[in-house]
């Protein structure tokens, strides 16, 4: 097996002519092959534009496994002796059409094929999601992931790949959104410990007959209907080692050293958890109202305790502090208070009222901060507030996005963190991913310092399919609004809206939550899934 590997992502713009299509594959593999590529990932909907006149049409354009449209790109790749992958519509049993990612192998051959399994939108009026689990790609270097698109947008799927052992995911997009370069893409490796190649689509998304019926629907700009672009490789520590611009044709090529993924980001994992992830029930928040909800975080409240005092007189109705520091002696009536505190051999958070202690969720992972919490927790509860259900994530569990995904299943609204990350990419990219891909608000507090730990994340008011916006579209699928604390900040307060948790949809018909994959996400709840049982 190979530690070294070059790879390529390559963009470019693909219209309804599938012959134009095909031929525009083969010189952005013509050019791949010539930067020395061992490995080329093109983007999604290769052969056709993602928009189709009936179902009959939608079958017509679709192009089989074995037929000649994949087996001129097969020659092509046997030719320079690459690997290929891309995603194409396929036509399947049953008049059932996929969108699927194949794996073209060096001899030429189909080396393995991944069926996308969470539709958006307009997809799911003509293609049939994928329903079971996608298997590992067997290559010269080692087990690899192919996924598409909004199957990166939650972590279910590239997740169930690294825990079967892939050191490489490869992800074929058909994204306008802006927010899959900055988020979606890079948590996937940081998140995981493994590199990821992603290839975006350039240029109109849709025919341009039907761009301005589309921009209507969804309340965007017709221009923002473009693909993205910003094709990346992304290291296991987050690192984007290569990024293509958001407009025009670009191959971008990165060496990698597969020796170099971290698994012990995967250690510590308890499969026996999260059963839930594989069931079709999810609790949907039942409050119909954009409620709202001030928050204080007070990450000096170790070194100054009246800064607690002060949040309060902002008029919070919660106050987050960090962890293991104690609650205030008086709290008044309508006040929660969440930290965290050790009790023999567990770590719990908890939460304060005027009445004493309300709630207490144990630790659910083993972290090296708290050595002697050994007894863990079995799984997530919620409190009930007057600004909707409530969980609390404490010691390194953040680091897990199988427990948000709980708690949004449970129903909460809203996320309390106290917490001390170590590294820049809990905060930058994995936290502020919980709640993109939940839909969940998340009031975090750690301590002052570099990485600035202490925010507030808010779902944004409006889905990506709302005609009748209550601001610009700001050219992302789901990115949270986010309000940080500075390095030596002392206190954060700012306006939470927990009540949007109630709306999971980013897209019309795709919620975010109920539509998770939920039959592949078995695999992230067997104990002989992981490495870190």
């Amino acid at each position: 097996m190979r530690d070294r590997v070059r790879v390529a992502a390559v963009q470019f713009a693909a219209g309804t002519d599938l012959d134009e299509n095909l031929t525009t594959c083969v010189r952005m593999l013509d050019a791949a092959a010539a930067e020395g590529a061992d490995l080329v990932v093109m983007p999604e909907f290769c052969n056709h534009l993602s928009v189709y006149e009936s179902q009959d049409h939608c079958r017509t354009v679709a192009v089989s496994l074995d037929g000649p449209w994949l087996g001129t790109l097969a020659q092509r790749s046997a030719e320079f002796g690459v690997y290929a992958s891309l995603t194409v519509t396929v036509p399947r049993d049953g008049g059932r059409v996929t969108a699927t990612n194949v794996l073209i192998d060096p001899q030429g051959g189909v080396a393995a094929t991944a069926d996308k399994q969470m539709l958006m939108g307009n997809e799911r009026a003509y293609l049939n999601a994928g329903s079971e689990v996608s298997p590992v790609a067997d290559t010269a270097f080692g087990p690899v992931g192919l996924y598409s698109c909004m199957d990166g947008v939650t972590f279910e799927v590239p997740r169930t790949f690294a825990v079967r052992g892939a050191r490489l995911l490869l992800n074929s997009l058909n994204s306008f959104a802006l927010d899959e370069a900055r988020l979606h893409i890079p948590v996937r490796a940081v998140e995981n410990g493994v590199y990821v190649v992603a290839a975006n689509k350039v240029g109109p998304l849709l025919p341009a007959e039907q761009v301005p019926a589309f921009s209507q629907a969804l309340g965007v700009p017709p221009d923002a209907l473009n693909g993205a672009g910003e094709s990346q490789v992304v290291a296991p520590d987050g690192t984007v080692m290569a990024m293509a611009s958001r407009h025009g044709e670009a191959v971008v090529v990165a060496d990698l050293d597969l020796s170099l993924v971290e698994t012990d980001r995967l250690e510590g994992r308890r499969p026996q958890v999260y059963g839930p992830l594989a069931q079709t029930h999810t609790t949907r928040p039942d409050v119909e109202r954009d409620f709202d909800v001030i928050v204080g975080c007070v990450p000096g409240a170790r070194s100054n305790p009246e800064l607690v005092g002060e949040a309060i007189g902002t008029g919070a109705s919660l106050v987050v502090l960090p962890e293991l520091t104690p609650p205030p002696s008086n709290i008044s009536p309508g006040l929660l208070v969440v930290t965290t505190a050790r009790r023999d051999d567990q770590h719990f958070g908890q939460v304060w009222s005027a009445e004493g202690l309300v709630h207490e969720q144990a630790q659910l992972h083993l972290s090296g901060r708290h050595p002697n919490a050994t007894r863990l927790g079995t799984e997530v509860s919620l409190h009930p507030t007057p600004f909707g259900d409530l969980a609390v994530v404490v010691g390194d569990d953040h680091r897990y996005p199988e427990i948000f995904r709980l708690a949004a299943i449970a129903g909460a609204h809203l996320v309390a963190v106290c917490w001390q990350p170590e590294n820049r990419w809990e905060c930058d990219l994995a936290l502020v991913e919980r709640a993109a891909e939940n839909r969940i608000s998340v009031a975090a507090c750690g301590p002052p310092g570099p990485l600035a730990a202490t925010m507030l994340l808010d779902p944004p008011a409006d889905s990506l399919w709302n005609p009748y916006r209550s601001s610009p579209y700001n050219g992302t699928i789901n990115t949270p609004i986010c309000q940080r604390a500075e390095p030596d900040d002392e206190l954060l307060v700012g306006k939470l809206h927990p009540g949007r948790a109630v709306n999971r949809e980013v897209s019309k018909d795709t919620d975010l939550v109920g539509g998770r994959p939920w039959q592949a996400s078995a695999v992230l709840a067997e104990s002989t899934s992981g490495v870190g049982d």
